[in-house]
């Protein structure tokens, strides 16, 4: 037994040794493997072996100290377990032997969690189920869940949906309190339009897919000296859903319309964003009706806006128009014919104007996905843009563009700005410009002017060499988000955006609604402060990532049948292990692995994006035929290997 003299000298060598350690703090980070990392908080990277990776989740935030291996490479050893993120999860019920676990979907997490027997529930082996986790390795030296809920058996149709949800949390039932709101506002709703301005004279119609319920925008357009007026009529919930009431609430935690392959998980109740405000031919409707002069160049002038009421004339689908504006004169109802032909005119002018003036979208084709009795995909249909969505498209920039620069003017709204290059890839962006094109490289291409005349020289130069460094430079943008103050949008080319056409779809469109509203009425709106504005971008990032998910799972399925089949697809990713390739005719992307021969591995420059391999030379935006070597539905993953590619000269 240590007397007292031996255990202080004791103490005090841990402590000399803990005084001789580096600590750090930082977040864990799973792998395929056993083992893991720890992203610290100073951008290293330090490797969690496999018996530390054990006695922690993916995300959890830690101390650690930190050890020098071989090479100048970093390794862990867990000290304190500051926080834990992962309260929840969903996987799969399975049993081996006496044991029973949850394997949990979620990235770097690849081993399996305890079930207690009183923690199971009525779940059974091979469901998908919903777990509450209640015990931490850190803390407790195993970790332990709780079935919470069982989300249903592998072959019930539609299960991928019900998981996908399950996954990631997305609102289904609206509460009580919501749905009496909801009921509440049928009755009001007949006062409400009696004691607005009737503008149905103007001739508004819709224009959407012929599926489409929750219609959210009319409009017409009339002749004038000099150009043309645009009349927006976009359906008005703010008249009816205050702040903080129990609908409000509820379209917040929403963020948006969530339309996933099949199914649309709506932001408000569908009696309201489907009936009693969506703009039904006939229906006299709630409106904010927005006024925007274009000239005959195409440029915007004048714009305002009044809260009215209109009947739509017409419900029109995208091919009726496309149809008229072909040729065929029966496709759309006579006194709306003029009102279109002066839509496509007007159209014309502001895709030049914009073309000369700001940047362009991409015109890439969208993808329907049609489902069976099983909810399985049953086809997968290619839709290359029409006229008509051209149009309707140029109505609704027009709209927002004004709408922002009104909202900018008062200093009030929710504004979409897109900040151009990622602050920590702006070296790389100078070093590639320097090669190519040094005259961009000095600037600060941060501010518009600058980015905009570097993409207008990308784009209107075709040559291999522009074309791809184009396409890289793409990959070092920051996504698009949310902002409650006026700020370029590079994406777009703007100096100012913010959107109010899809009030009943989008938070931030009906929060801008109510911004206008109050400026009309000589009062200013609460802003959204930041936290909310995080919460509504945290929640559109969830529901991006729940489709992708689902999409996924689905389109795996949809191609376990056709391995050995070749399609044509372009390169959408290059990096050290291979090529990513999306297909052409329905839009899923599979990866071609080329990291396999160690003996001769491909030669990866992660400046151009470039992959050499067997003499072939792979970058963005290439052509290439490719073969469906095989399919991984469990893990999500689509393989493909090359048969055939075209190389940019």
């Amino acid at each position: 037994m240590l007397n007292a003299d031996a255990l202080k000298q004791l103490s005090q060598l841990k402590t000399d040794i803990r005084s001789t350690k580096e600590f750090a703090e930082g977040r864990v980070r799973g792998s395929n493997g056993k083992f893991g990392f720890v992203t610290l908080d100073d951008g290293r990277e330090a490797f969690l072996p496999p018996a530390e990776m054990e006695r922690v989740f993916p995300g959890d935030r830690v101390r650690v100290s930190l050890n020098e291996e071989e090479k100048g490479k970093l390794s862990a050893e867990l000290d304190t377990l500051q926080d834990s993120e992962l309260k929840y999860l969903v996987g799969q019920y399975v049993q081996r032997g006496q044991g029973h676990f949850v394997q949990p979907s979620l990235p770097g997490f690849t081993r399996w969690i305890f079930l207690p027997p009183k923690a199971r529930g009525k779940a059974q082996p091979g469901d998908f189920i919903a777990c509450s986790i209640n015990r931490h390795p850190f803390k407790d030296g195993r970790a332990q869940a709780r079935v919470d809920t069982v989300i249903g058996k592998p072959d019930m149709p539609g299960i991928e949906h019900a998981y996908v949800v399950a996954q990631h949390r997305l609102p289904e039932a609206f509460g009580k309190a919501a749905r009496e709101q909801a009921k509440d506002i049928t009755g009001k709703l007949e006062s409400v339009v009696s004691e607005r301005q009737d503008l149905s004279g103007l001739g508004f119609v819709t224009i959407d897919a012929e599926s489409t319920r929750d219609m959210d925008d009319a409009l017409a357009v009339t002749a004038r000296d000099g150009g043309w007026t645009l009349h927006i009529a976009v359906a008005d919930p703010s008249s009816l859903i205050e702040t903080d009431s129990p609908l409000d609430k509820e379209a917040f935690r929403r963020a948006h319309s969530q339309y996933l392959p099949g199914e649309t998980l709506p932001m408000l109740p569908r009696e309201l964003c489907e009936h009693q405000f969506s703009l039904l031919p006939g229906e006299l409707r709630p409106v904010l009706v927005l006024h925007v002069d274009v000239d005959s160049d195409g440029n915007l002038g004048e714009a305002s806006y009044e809260f009215a009421a209109i009947r739509s004339q017409h419900k029109l689908s995208y091919n009726q128009v496309a149809k008229f504006l072909e040729g065929d004169d029966s496709a759309v109802p006579a006194e709306q014919q003029e009102s279109m032909r002066n839509l496509a005119t007007m159209s014309e002018a502001r895709a030049a104007y914009r073309a000369g003036h700001s940047l362009m979208m991409e015109d890439r084709p969208d993808y329907a996905i049609y489902l069976n009795e099983n909810r399985k995909i049953d086809r997968i249909e290619k839709l290359e843009r029409n006229a008509a969505q051209r149009i309707v498209e140029e109505a609704m920039l027009a709209a927002n563009i004004s709408m922002g620069r009104k909202l900018a003017e008062l200093s009030q709204g929710c504004f979409s700005v897109h900040l151009g290059f990622r602050d920590e890839r702006m070296g790389e962006v100078k070093s590639l410009l320097k090669e190519s094109l040094p005259e961009h490289a000095e600037k600060d291409l941060h501010q518009l002017d600058n980015y905009l005349a570097l993409v207008k020289y990308l784009e209107t130069h075709d040559e291999p060499e522009m074309q791809n460094l184009l396409a890289v430079l793409k990959r070092m943008l920051r996504p698009g988000q949310l902002a409650n103050c006026p700020g370029a949008h590079l994406g777009l080319g703007l100096d100012c955006y913010a959107t109010v056409t899809s009030p009943i779809r989008k938070y931030n469109d009906l929060h801008n609604h109510r911004v206008l509203r109050a400026a009309a009425e000589g009062e200013k709106l609460p802003a959204l402060d930041h936290n909310k504005i995080e919460a509504l971008q945290e929640s559109l990032l969830c529901g991006r990532q729940a489709n992708r998910a689902l999409e996924q799972w689905l389109y795996c399925q949809f191609m376990q049948d056709k391995v050995g089949q070749e399609f044509t697809g372009k390169v959408t990713q290059v990096n050290g292990a291979g090529i990513g390739v999306r297909l052409d005719d329905n839009g899923i992307d599979g990866f071609v692995r080329m990291n396999t021969d160690k003996k001769n591995p491909p030669e990866f420059d992660g400046k151009h994006l470039t992959l050499t391999n067997k003499g072939q030379t792979y970058r963005l935006e290439q052509p290439v035929t490719v073969k469906v070597s095989s399919v991984d539905v469990d893990k999500r993953r689509i393989a493909l290997e090359v048969v055939e590619s075209v190389t940019a000269q």
